[in-house]
């Protein structure tokens, strides 16, 4: 084949490759854990943990997911209003051990 041949051919392929690479990351490439509608309340006897993740590259949106005391999985709609408490719950835990490490800190006696 004549060097302009492969030229042309190698773009033409280079193309489509990144075509389809831009149609996976744009498209439906997302894998959140809650797929389904979230639970808008679930009653705190019923929680035995719960873990909250942030978007991320994988999942845009936040999740929060219950393991309930029977072991069941459960997501949690964060806009909603128990949600939020738990968002807000979970900053200012953050929030306080931040400020308990900087009070131990202080206590320390430098050398």
């Amino acid at each position: 084949m004549k060097a302009a041949t492969l030229t042309v051919l190698f773009v033409i392929i280079f193309a489509l490759t990144a075509m389809l690479c831009e149609g996976r990351i744009e498209g439906k490439a997302e894998r959140c854990s809650c797929q389904k509608k979230a639970q808008e309340r679930v009653r705190h006897a019923l929680v035995k943990s719960l873990v909250i993740f942030p978007p991320s590259g994988s999942c845009a949106k936040t999740e929060i997911i219950l393991t309930l005391k029977q072991g069941m999985k459960v997501c949690l709609n964060p806009e909603g209003n128990q949600g939020q408490k738990f968002l807000s719950g979970n900053k200012q835990k953050k929030k306080s051990k931040g400020q308990h490490n900087n009070k131990q800190n202080k206590d320390k006696p430098q050398n």
